[in-house]
């Protein structure tokens, strides 16, 4: 145990540490803050609670939770169509982090109030922001500096490198759900959606629970995201733990019945498919035995044309008169 006495040892697993609650801290702001209370309304918490909630996600570099959800449920309205603020139809850098660089040009101000109609009265939250002119951004960059050099003075330099590192990997993993959830050909689709959701597992365990990206878009007030046992969602534990500690009412729970009927639909879609791909090969199949019978008997008439220039050839040299002197 000599090793813990080691002082490099010792501050690299205080960071570690410090990370690791940042990660989450932070990642239920936006996941559980934002994400399920704001912007779905899966749940409902009491009001100190939910503002502690989503500061995780504004000092997350965020941004205004109005700005926020008016987006997000803009991407639920035109998911990948034209319209979708973050789509990689658009150009994968552009989901991955270009969109958030001119969101004015994708959202006007008055689309964005109508979409967050119901935050706008919220004082709180209309003083973070409730345009997408460079105030909010502004604002938000300013409150994230204070509050790093708060936990300094408090909690030492240690505990602000892991809450920047912390910062680092929930901030680009939500631009990741954007992106390679929507990627086609990465993950999986496990229910039958009008957009290219996928569920992508390493985007879950990181986002704590948002890759089970299909999950949500085929029940988007559902609070659990990640609906069979091994798509772990962190975001969802902490939701059962705050019902058992009676802070979460009003829980959206999918019937097994409404998540059944989607994913039959799925697996017929899928038979469909395969029964046109069966059908597809077997005209294919048809087609080519054709083409290889009628090549075969171009082949035989060419090789049997060519046989008889070949006699008529030989006879014209065999009845030939001989040159003169031999």
């Amino acid at each position: 145990m000599g090793i813990f006495n080691d002082p490099v040892v010792v501050t690299t697993l205080t960071i570690a540490g410090w990370a690791v609650f940042w990660h989450h801290w932070h990642g239920l702001g936006i996941t559980l803050g934002y994400h399920r209370l704001l912007t779905h309304k899966s749940l409902v918490v009491p009001k100190w609670l939910e503002y502690y909630i989503c500061s995780g996600a504004y000092f997350a570099l965020m941004g205004s939770p109005i700005v926020w959800v008016g987006v997000h449920r803009q991407h639920h309205q035109k998911s990948d169509q034209p319209g979708d603020p973050h789509s990689p139809r658009d150009g994968f850098m552009h989901a991955l982090y270009k969109w958030m660089t001119y969101t004015d040009k994708l959202q006007t101000d008055e689309e964005l109030r109508r979409q967050a109609a119901d935050l706008i009265d919220d004082p709180l939250y209309k003083m973070l922001g409730s345009t997408h002119t460079g105030y909010h951004a502004h604002l938000c960059l300013a409150l994230c500096v204070a509050f790093r050099i708060v936990l300094f003075f408090v909690f030492g330099w240690a505990c602000v490198v892991g809450n920047l590192i912390a910062t680092f990997t929930i901030f680009w993993s939500t631009q990741f759900v954007n992106a390679f959830c929507h990627e086609p050909g990465i993950g999986y689709r496990t229910y039958k959606t009008l957009e290219g959701s996928r569920n992508v597992w390493w985007v879950g365990l990181l986002a704590l629970g948002e890759g089970w990206h299909n999950n949500h878009h085929a029940v988007p007030k559902s609070a659990r995201h990640g609906m069979q046992w091994w798509e772990l969602d962190f975001t969802w534990m902490t939701i059962v733990l705050f019902e058992r500690m009676g802070l979460a009412k009003r829980i959206v729970r999918p019937s097994k019945e409404l998540l059944e009927k989607k994913r039959i639909r799925v697996l017929e879609g899928a038979q469909e498919k395969v029964a046109n791909a069966v059908e597809a090969a077997r005209e294919a199949a048809g087609a080519a035995t054709i083409a290889a019978r009628e090549a075969a008997e171009v082949a035989t008439n060419a090789a049997r044309e060519a046989g008889q220039v070949a006699r008529d050839a030989a006879e014209t040299v065999i009845k030939a008169p001989s040159p003169e002197g031999v």
